[in-house]
């Protein structure tokens, strides 16, 4: 890998200036080492930073142009445009919504299209915050596990069969597996919902940041009967490390969610942020080739995370991830017990537990390798110390 020209400073980071940051990544665990949240490490795109400083140069805080107080944000009238360059996806500007975050959409989805007790069915294990989504909304998890090979929708269909569900959410790519689910497996998957009469809520936040041998596949791009009973939420703040500033966009497929928006009152789910809409923007129109560098260090780093592991944590199971900068370890052959995240904290290293994973992340912890080179060697060694 090129690590001379490293124009955007993904290579470089010093860990003493890492440390030096207020956000929760560095600050909330008190570790050395903070390889935790979905959090970047890298320098922000040089055209997101140009375009928030314009804002700040012209102080203009107030009320945006944006063609009126309901109007979609610039930054939800690109997502067609950009969903078509990137995944052929040709989707219904008439359909797109501003949402404060990806969550927000989920939650709300859930809220309005199912009711209490009713089945939500996860791929398992999955992000902690669409498990507390199923517990908080008192509806009930239905698992699709894992087996030898893949997910085994067999046992997911005879359990549907049986109890029965109404939502089904859909973290495309996977996340903390780091999976891509192929065209063929969507199309399963949308057999299955049609089937069921299961609403897909598809989250692609991290779809940008699919590695070098994978295509993402939009859930929605399988055709018009898939979806119809979808709603697809995404995000650049993923991909170009934009968590803090909050907004996602939604595109309503589903009839039945766009009846419900259709009825609520203008900005129930609040207005869109002017720097996240601003930053959005930015990255979607010149920050392709920041990202393609960040790329580039992920892959890096995911293929480096093999040979690390196998220098200083033999046993560690581990594959690299297909999509996002999430690396899912297997720690079970350790004997760390079923939180092995706490023995790495005691060595100065924070990571996500395994277990807020659901059941079948006992033993795992997850790493985030969305930093340079040497500082994941660095966070390695000191989790073998």
């Amino acid at each position: 890998m090129n690590s001379v020209n490293d124009r955007f400073g993904l290579r470089s980071l010093d860990i003493e200036a890492l440390r030096a940051r207020d956000g929760a990544k560095w600050q909330s665990r008190q570790a050395r080492f903070s390889a935790w949240v979905a959090d970047m490490d890298f320098p922000v795109a040089p055209a997101i930073a140009d375009a928030m400083r314009q804002v700040i140069d012209q102080n203009a805080f107030g009320y945006p142009n944006w063609g009126g107080p309901y109007a979609l944000s610039p930054a939800a009238k690109l997502f067609g445009q950009r969903m078509s360059d990137r995944y052929g996806w040709e989707l219904r500007p008439d359909r797109v919504s501003d949402m404060i975050d990806v969550l927000q959409g989920v939650r709300a989805t859930v809220l309005h299209l199912s009711k209490p007790g009713d089945g939500v069915v996860l791929h398992m294990p999955a992000y902690h915050p669409f498990l507390d989504t199923v517990s908080d909304m008192s509806r009930r998890l239905v698992p699709v596990v894992q087996r030898e090979g893949g997910f085994d929708y067999d046992a997911l269909e005879t359990e549907l069969a049986v109890s029965g569900a109404s939502i089904w959410i859909l973290c495309n790519p996977h996340n903390p597996l780091g999976y891509v689910f192929g065209r063929a497996e969507l199309e399963r998957i949308a057999e299955i919902a049609e089937r069921f009469d299961l609403i897909v809520i598809s989250d692609e936040i991290h779809a940008d940041l699919t590695m070098p041998g994978y295509t993402h596949v939009p859930f929605e791009s399988l055709g018009p009967e898939a979806s119809a009973r979808a709603v697809t939420l995404a995000s650049g703040s993923k991909a170009f490390n934009l968590a803090g500033l909050r907004w996602a966009v939604m595109h309503t497929g589903s009839d039945r969610m766009q009846a419900v928006f259709d009825g609520l009152p203008g900005h129930y789910f609040g207005a869109p942020n002017l720097m996240a809409v601003t930053a959005t923007v930015a990255a979607w129109t010149h920050g392709d080739e920041w990202l393609a560098a960040v790329i580039e260090v992920l892959d890096e780093n995911r293929h480096a995370l093999t040979d690390l592991l196998a220098q200083h944590l033999p046993g560690v199971g581990y594959q690299p991830p297909q999509a996002t900068y999430l690396a899912w370890l297997d720690c079970t052959a350790l004997g760390f017990g079923s939180d092995p995240a706490q023995l790495f904290h005691e060595r100065g290293v924070a990571l996500s537990a395994g277990p807020d994973f659901g059941p079948q992340g006992a033993g795992h912890a997850r790493l985030n390798i969305a930093t340079s080179p040497s500082v994941l060697a660095s966070t390695i060694k000191a989790m073998a110390s």
